[in-house]
């Protein structure tokens, strides 16, 4: 039996009337423990915060991790230009993780944060600059960028669900059927991330 350890952010975490991929995960693996850490709100710097406690503490043999949303948020309705970390301080704490967790002899597996849109909810906080001249998801894809490049030099496993999501919906209004909000995965989203990961799961376990 391993234990896999999910640990993320709002998209990773449990939701109410949501089946999330690590629930989806739960079931097709029974043989192995899954325990999920995943913290709505969270970028790296909080999630570093807890990584002690949440990940290291529970030994995990897997920790298929995401972060990024919240990283490279321009936070306009607060008159923010820039997001709340830098691509250089969102690379540095996934570094840390990487280091710490391998150090423990755990293997990883990183997935991408699906691809957002604009919805009505959301303008009030992101409805203006930098967003309305660059697009909704020019910053995220600058860090996905960065997060992927050092995935490949760290020779960790990614499931790019920003790709697939993108693959399964030709437009934004065949987005937002997989993401209600804008931003979070329904069910039927989580089961693109969980056929995902599965793939990646079994060529680790």
């Amino acid at each position: 039996m391993a234990k896999i350890l999910f640990f993320g952010d709002s998209i990773t975490a449990l939701r109410k009337n949501i089946v999330v991929a690590s629930e989806m995960i739960a079931q097709k693996y029974p043989q192995h423990r899954i325990v999920n850490k995943g913290v709505g709100g969270n970028d790296t710097n909080l999630a570093k915060k807890r990584f002690e406690t949440d990940v290291l503490a529970e030994k995990p043999d897997l920790v298929i991790f995401s972060f990024g949303c919240n990283d490279a948020a321009i936070d306009v309705w607060k008159e923010k230009t820039t997001p709340r970390l830098t691509i250089e301080e969102y690379i540095s704490n996934l570094t840390f993780f990487i280091d710490e967790v391998c150090k423990q002899g755990g293997k990883l597996i990183f997935f991408t944060p699906p691809p957002m849109v604009l919805v009505e909810g959301l303008k009030p906080y992101y409805g203006g600059e930098p967003y309305l001249s660059n697009g909704f998801n020019f910053m995220i894809d600058q860090f996905i960028a960065a997060a992927k490049k050092l995935m490949a030099e760290k020779e960790i496993s990614v499931v790019d669900v920003n790709t697939i999501f993108r693959k399964a919906a030709a437009n934004n209004d065949e987005l937002v059927k997989l993401l209600p909000d804008g931003m979070h995965p329904n069910s039927e989203g989580q089961q693109l991330i969980f056929d995902g990961l599965c793939k990646a799961i079994d060529n680790i376990l």
